[in-house]
């Protein structure tokens, strides 16, 4: 007799996991070289309590690979960046599945946060890991290039980098990697 069952999606279980929920905690500290934003953990992060945690996340490859970080790190490492002189946030501590289950409110607090951690701890450069995360505090169309933008945040100038996430696979892994190797490029001629 066949099953009567339905059979359960991962990203079903995912959410049914205890941590899965959970927001990330924040890597942050004084005068940090460069401070990361991300729009807002999914299931995955949130579920291994580590940012860009996805196997298929190329976030900390291209770090390294663009000589960001002189180690290759993985998730599992994500609270030595203080140390390294880089900091980790997302404009929205929910997890969600996508950004798209994000609710507006939800970036309007995100931006006062946000705000409120950039003065206290006052990196020399924001770089925001998607355009999403940067319209995210700047307004729906205010990125109108990947890159080195105009505006600044507290006076700590702002790069925008093509998302990581694998819901953002449009993007080659190559393009990535340019934008993360021009990141560097404009870091070192700010020296920053």
């Amino acid at each position: 007799m066949a099953s009567s069952k339905v059979p359960r999606s991962n990203s079903y279980r995912m959410s049914k996991h205890p941590h899965a929920h959970r927001p990330l905690p924040d890597y942050l500290a004084t005068g940090l070289k460069r401070l990361f934003v991300g729009i807002n953990p999914g299931f995955v992060s949130s579920s291994s309590g580590h940012y860009y945690a996805n196997p298929r996340n190329s976030f900390w490859r291209l770090l390294h690979e663009a000589g960001l970080t002189s180690d290759l790190l993985g998730p599992e490492e994500d609270a030595r960046m203080p140390a390294l002189g880089y900091g980790l946030t997302d404009m929205v501590k929910r997890p969600s599945r996508g950004a798209g289950d994000l609710k507006t409110a939800e970036f309007v607090a995100g931006r006062q946060r946000l705000t409120r951690l950039v003065r206290q701890f006052k990196p020399r450069a924001v770089c925001f890991n998607s355009k999403t995360a940067f319209e995210g505090y700047f307004g729906k169309g205010s990125c109108r290039s990947i890159g080195p933008q105009e505006v600044s945040f507290v006076s700590a100038p702002i790069f925008v980098l093509p998302s990581t996430s694998p819901a953002n696979a449009a993007v080659p892994l190559a393009v990535k990697k340019r934008y993360f190797r021009a990141l560097k490029t404009w870091l070192d001629e700010l020296d920053l």
